[in-house]
């Protein structure tokens, strides 16, 4: 089992260059400015695990009231498949249920059905809501509506 730990500074570029082999950074969420934003909150976690001096998982945790949200799980694409992303998983659940969450929910892209395979094993299942956003940040609303995989 490996070993979770919240980010430390010195980690941020490792677990930065991780997302964006993975694929995890958007144009609209600039990591540096998610990073600091989760790290500054008090009720967040952003935590990750290290094989020797590389950052081979991430998964971001937190709480929004009676449940817990979860952004940024993402594993090392060359060690997909040895249960990283599992492991990411209960470290959230365990965060969440040491800060007294009943629920732990996240988003995914409906078109990507290898990530809804893979929470659907974990037991998570769809919700009957529906997610409504407005952009405060006229600059990253921009940048959402000109990338192709915005939506």
């Amino acid at each position: 089992m490996t070993e979770f730990h919240p980010v430390r500074d010195d980690e941020i570029a490792r677990l930065i260059a991780l997302w964006e082999r993975a694929g995890m950074t958007r144009p609209w969420n600039p990591p540096e400015t998610d990073i600091a934003a989760i790290r500054a909150n008090p009720r967040s976690a952003l935590l990750v695990a290290r094989s020797g001096d590389r950052i081979v998982a991430s998964v971001a945790v937190e709480d929004g009231g009676h449940r817990a949200w979860v952004y940024y799980l993402c594993s090392d694409p060359d060690l997909r498949g040895q249960g990283l992303g599992q492991q990411a998983m209960t470290a959230a659940e365990d965060w969440a249920r040491r800060h007294g969450h009943a629920k732990l929910q996240l988003l995914v892209r409906r078109s990507n059905a290898p990530v809804l395979g893979f929470y659907d094993a974990l037991g998570y299942e769809e919700n009957a809501v529906t997610v409504l956003q407005k952009w405060l940040d006229p600059e990253r609303e921009r940048a959402f509506r000109e990338n192709p995989d915005a939506h």
